[in-house]
């Protein structure tokens, strides 16, 4: 496997903000999931609600291609949020 397959926290970010999710640039993990989870209790990210579940979902996934900060906040804050 090579290095750039792997999902760090930068790969983690682009994918929330190719969801509309104003995510500060250099946050790491968890300042993404808690960004994320802020803005889906506003209206207008309440509407992305299903395609974010779908990324989690997505990402769990992919587990084994994760950063273990990546996969430890996703299951910290958007598995108990979001849903298995």
């Amino acid at each position: 496997m090579m290095y750039a397959d792997l999902i760090d926290q930068d790969d983690f970010r682009e994918r929330l903000v190719h969801l509309g999710v104003p995510i500060s640039n250099g946050s790491d993990a968890e300042s993404c999931c808690r960004q994320l989870l802020n803005w889906l209790a506003k209206p207008q990210g309440a509407v992305s609600k299903a395609q974010a579940t779908a990324l989690v979902h997505e990402l769990r996934a992919q587990r084994e291609l994760m950063l273990p900060d990546v996969a430890r906040a996703i299951d910290q804050y958007l598995v108990p949020a979001l849903g298995r």
